[in-house]
C-alpha cells in the first residue's frame, strides 16, 4: 500500500479531549457493564513497552492489526522518542509495526490511544472492541 493511501486511511477528525473522556467512561472494567467496552490500561509512563502493552490488550479482539494506529500528544511523542532512544518516528513505527500520529491540539497529556480509526465517528465510539486507552501515571 502506498504511503499516501495509508495516510488517508487513518486520518480521523475528532475532538480528542472529548473522545478520551468518552473512552474513559466506556471501560471494560465498568461495574455492572454487560455491553461491549473499550480496554483501558494504566501505564507508569510513556514508553515503547507501554505501547506494546496496548497492542497486546487488543489481541484476540476482532480487530485488523493493520488498521491499528497510536494517537498521542506532542509531549508524549517526545517522551516516546526519548524512551526508544531515537529521533525518527519512521524507525519507531517500523519497530512497533503500527503508525503513530501526533495530535497537535486537544489530545490529553495523560492518555495514549491505540485504535482502528474506524472505531470512532467524530468523538463518538462506534466499535469499543477496537480501542485501547493507556492512562499515564495511573496506579
Amino acid at each position: 500500500m502506498a504511503d499516501s493511501e495509508r495516510e488517508s486511511d487513518i486520518d480521523i477528525d475528532a475532538d480528542f479531549d472529548r473522545l478520551v473522556e468518552n473512552v474513559r467512561t466506556q471501560s471494560s472494567e465498568a461495574p455492572g457493564s454487560d455491553t461491549e467496552r473499550v480496554t483501558i490500561r494504566s501505564l507508569e509512563d510513556v514508553s515503547y513497552d507501554g505501547l506494546r502493552e496496548l497492542l497486546t490488550a487488543l489481541e484476540g479482539e476482532d480487530v485488523d492489526p493493520g488498521r491499528l494506529t497510536f494517537y498521542l500528544s506532542p509531549t508524549n511523542a517526545e517522551r516516546l522518542l526519548e524512551d526508544a532512544d531515537t529521533t525518527d518516528f519512521e524507525t519507531l513505527e517500523e519497530r512497533l509495526g503500527q503508525p503513530l500520529r501526533v495530535v497537535e491540539e486537544g489530545m490529553p497529556e495523560d492518555a495514549i490511544l491505540c485504535m482502528d480509526p474506524d472505531a470512532v465517528s467524530g468523538s463518538e465510539i462506534a466499535d469499543p472492541s477496537a480501542i485501547a486507552c493507556g492512562t499515564i501515571g495511573a496506579t
